[in-house]
């Protein structure tokens, strides 16, 4: 494991993997995220769910996107091992988005925020990743991070965040890792350029995740996958619905052992 990112996650609750992607696979991503904006957009509007919801997407892991190999080289970059080190065990993806925090949108991810609703002092009750798809820069919007605030239940106010927040700046390519209890929000771009990222969540295998990914990709997709891709998509952490699915050869059961 990577002790340097570990102890800066521990005291700050966040951390910087730089330039661990391709120009190329960038560009997939972007691509990617784009069509999954105009897909969720297109719902968005269907349900009158439009206000300031603008150039976000959720839920978009599809098996014919950059996001699943993505997901697969995880392991690869250490990330996996970090996340297990964040959360004391097995992981599953809890949600898997993404945003435009282009100059001319005023989405909720601009309030200052944390992702987990209740305090939890004993223990991370949830990981995330911010993978950056344009560079971050203080005048395009990068996200603001208030350093060790991870360890304070209190949220503070607009002005002690705005003069003490860090900006997550960086690369295209890089990727950020931070305990869901920090105090963040995106910021204002100041450019005409896009500044896209991808947000993923992670929980324990016995957290409920937001949404059933391996029902969404189908069995035939997520059986094909890697142990370790199958143990991120939660394949192994699964609720049987029939007395037959429950009574199976440990290896070949709905919810394994070793998750939690």
């Amino acid at each position: 494991m990577n002790d340097e990112a570990w102890q800066n996650l521990c005291a700050d609750g966040y951390v910087c993997l730089p330039d661990l992607m391709a120009a190329s696979e960038v560009v997939r991503l972007r691509e990617d995220l784009a069509q999954a904006i105009e897909r969720c957009r297109s719902v968005q509007v269907q349900n009158a769910i439009v206000q300031r919801t603008e150039q976000t997407a959720h839920h978009i892991l599809q098996a014919d996107t950059g996001f699943i190999a993505l997901l697969a080289r995880f392991g690869e970059w250490g990330v996996t091992e970090l996340l297990r080190n964040m959360l004391g065990g097995e992981v599953i993806l809890n949600s898997f988005g993404g945003l435009n925090n282009l100059n001319s949108t005023n989405a909720y991810v601009r309030n200052v925020h944390r992702d987990v609703r209740s305090w939890s002092a004993e223990s991370m009750q949830m990981a995330q990743i911010l993978v950056l798809l344009d560079d971050f820069t203080a005048q395009n919007g990068a996200t603001l991070f208030l350093a060790g605030s991870h360890q304070s239940p209190q949220k503070p106010d607009d002005n002690q965040f705005e003069a003490h927040a860090s900006k997550a700046l960086g690369t295209a390519g890089s990727i950020y890792l931070f305990d869901s209890r920090i105090w963040h929000a995106a910021g204002v771009n100041r450019t005409s350029g896009p500044r896209r990222c991808l947000t993923l969540t992670f929980t324990r295998s016995n957290l409920k995740p937001q949404f059933d990914y391996c029902r969404a990709l189908g069995s035939a997709f997520c059986e094909q996958q890697s142990p370790d891709l199958q143990q991120l998509l939660g394949w192994f952490a699964r609720t049987p619905s029939t007395l037959h699915e429950w009574y199976q050869p440990e290896d070949q059961r709905f919810y394994r052992k070793n998750q939690g």
